[in-house]
């Protein structure tokens, strides 16, 4: 399955890479700054083709559809050759034309694709067997095409072993219908107000999304590929590529009376199934979830969609969420990474702001317009909403602003619904706060989003995660001795050089330390060079520690890493390192051997003449990519 990464990845792998072309046929998608702006349908359809007759031959691909997205990165492991795969793209298809189905790779790009797989393969690896829960709200189900792309990375993602909870919405499909059928959607604060009219429709559309959604998901390999390389004597016949699951895994009660207003059938989640799930992730099946709940009253309650997904991605303890979005996350222009605790920031200054003493009238308007949305084409099929009952709302969440804390106000479902801000944005920072370890948004329109998301070094959407660099700053004067000691029992074992209380002062600038609670956990000295005979920019990694007590925790990697977007901040074109006992570590993260360090000319000739020969220090290089502007200050991107 594999294969097919690397045949739809190679159009749009990432940032700076340059449209493909124009085709009459291409469906434009909105990216952000500094990815390509439209993927050609041509050049999709030839990486499809190569990658049905490639993956069909092993026999395992399942739901394989003429339309195909593309993943994200895991910081830890290696860069995608974004250049080589772009060229590869074009000059496959411009070169020997688009590629029919059943045609093979051309012999001269068969490096590249062994390139490209061997470097995905840490993403693979890494994912596999990982529990992930994909939200795909009713703006994108509506559309099928957008649909069938993304339950076709559905369908990769189970072929490369990851555990899947898709939870799919249908509001735009009921308001539809509700229109259709000369009745007036309702809404007080965000919510639905869902009538017996309506709990029938949103059944029904609920139904018809699932259903095509398990449709998509059944499309199995077409068997004239499969007999390349499983020809037997038996004819072959196939049951449904994937096993879907759905059911009433989702516990509801009635959302009840606010306000004055009753929301009817509107339901909230009380909890989801959890171990029947994990029970049916562990038997290799896809599990749907729906807008749909159900009580132990025997009845059926129209959800929140976002609700659903957050609920099942909490207490399954999912490692990812992901959340599918159009242009009300999009013009947002949210950047790669997000901190939790910038998040939160970002989300509180936003209620903030919506509830000054200017824009409070507004909100109370807003919110008085969504009380009952109108429309002088239909007849309303509900009693008029109470007008006060938006008024009652817009005080409630006033009154929240001033009596609670900045955490209980981001947990604040109602208050996000109420406000108008994306859900999808606020649902991640919920999540990422209630132990999700990663929420990612991703634009459904951009094709392999999931896959580019997933396998690539730096993704196409927006991740929110805890901060990887919490802690993490510049010394200070009253760091000193905490480093001092932190330092002291490597010196006395060998294993760094000794330096004097006079010397570390001196060096303090240069340091950058990890603190937690007042206390420095772990120390790195990045000390400029200046450049070697060549011209490069070289700086010197030494004195890098973490205390025992704390290894292994993943603050060492959080610390290199930091360190390392200063070196390329400062336009440093070599990292180099010497070390008698600790090389292992560092080669691991990609520092290599260069020989000895006393007479190795890739040190500045001053800084060898320092290195004492009888230590025999070896010296271990890593080459910098350069600094992108684009990609943030040190501390505010993963990886480099």
């Amino acid at each position: 399955a594999c294969c097919q990464l690397w045949a739809t990845g190679c159009v749009m792998v990432g940032p700076g890479l340059q449209a493909l072309g124009q085709a009459a046929s291409s469906r434009s998608v909105s990216l952000r700054p500094g990815l390509a702006r439209t993927a050609p349908r041509s050049c999709l359809e030839a990486g499809v083709a190569h990658a049905r007759a490639t993956v069909c031959a092993w026999g395992t691909w399942p739901g394989i559809t003429s339309d195909y997205r593309t993943g994200y990165s895991s910081p830890v492991a290696a860069p995608l050759a974004v250049d080589s795969l772009a060229s590869l793209t074009t000059s496959s298809i411009s070169d020997d034309g688009p590629v029919q189905s059943g045609g093979g790779l051309p012999r001269a790009e068969f490096g590249r694709f062994v390139q490209f797989f061997r470097q995905a393969s840490p993403y693979i690896a890494g994912h596999r067997g990982r529990t992930f829960v994909i939200v795909i709200p009713g703006n994108i189900t509506s559309d099928r095409t957008l649909l069938q792309s993304i339950m076709s990375d559905v369908a990769m993602l189970h072929g490369l072993g990851v555990r899947l909870v898709v939870v799919t919405g249908a509001q735009t499909q009921i308001d539809t219908m509700l229109h259709e059928r000369s009745m007036v959607p309702a809404y007080v604060g965000g919510y639905r107000v869902t009538d017996r009219d309506a709990l029938k429709i949103a059944i029904e559309a609920a139904g018809q999304v699932r259903t095509t959604s398990e449709q998509i998901l059944s499309k199995g390999p077409a068997i004239p590929m499969i007999r390349r390389h499983t020809k037997g004597d038996r004819e072959i016949h196939f049951e449904p590529a994937l096993r879907v699951i759905s059911g009433n895994y989702v516990a509801a009660k009635r959302r009840g009376v606010i306000d004055g207003v009753d929301f009817g059938y509107t339901g909230e989640v009380r909890f989801v199934l959890k171990d029947d799930i994990a029970r049916q992730l562990d038997s290799g099946n896809v599990v749907l979830l729906s807008n749909l709940g159900f009580t132990a009253a025997g009845e059926v309650l129209n959800c929140n969609t976002y609700d659903v997904g957050l609920h099942a991605a909490v207490e399954l303890g999912a490692d990812k969420m992901f959340f599918l979005h159009l242009d009300e996350v999009s013009s947002l222009s949210l950047p790669q990474w997000l901190p939790l605790s910038d998040a939160q920031d970002m989300l509180f200054k936003k209620l903030k702001d919506s509830l000054n003493s200017e824009q409070v009238a507004a909100l109370r308007a807003s919110l008085g317009a969504a009380g009952a949305i109108q429309s002088p084409q239909y007849p309303s099929s509900h009693r008029d909403l109470p007008q006060e009952a938006a008024a009652m709302q817009a005080e409630r969440i006033v009154s929240r602003l001033t009596t609670s804390s900045k955490e209980d106000i981001v947990l604040d479902l109602d208050a996000w619904s109420a406000s108008g801000y994306p859900t999808a944005v606020s649902t991640c920072v919920i999540a990422c706060c209630k132990g999700v370890k990663r929420a990612h948004l991703l634009d459904a329109r951009l094709d392999g989003g999931l896959l580019l998301e997933l396998y690539s070094r730096d993704g196409v959407g927006t991740m929110i995660s805890t901060d990887f660099y919490e802690g993490i700053r510049r010394a200070e004067p009253g760091d000193l001795d905490s480093i001092r000691a932190l330092l002291q029992p490597l010196e006395a074992a060998g294993t760094l050089v000794k330096r004097s209380r006079e010397d570390l002062a001196n060096m303090l600038p240069d340091f950058t330390v990890i603190e937690r609670e007042n206390k420095v956990l772990g120390c790195a000295l990045l000390l400029p060079m200046g450049t070697d005979e060549t011209g490069v920019c070289v700086a010197e990694l030494g004195a890098f520690c973490v205390d025992s007590a704390f290894r292994g925790s993943g603050r060492g990697d959080s610390l290199l890493d930091y360190v390392e977007q200063e070196a390329r901040f400062a336009g440093v074109q070599r990292l180099v390192l010497l070390t008698t006992r600790t090389a292992d570590w560092f080669e691991q993260r990609d520092f290599k051997w260069v020989g000895a360090a006393y007479a190795n000319e890739l040190l500045p000739e001053a800084r060898r003449a320092r290195v004492n020969p009888a230590r025999n220090s070896q010296l271990y290089v890593k080459h910098m990519e350069a600094h992108d502007i684009k990609l943030g200050a040190p501390g505010k991107r993963i990886g480099f």
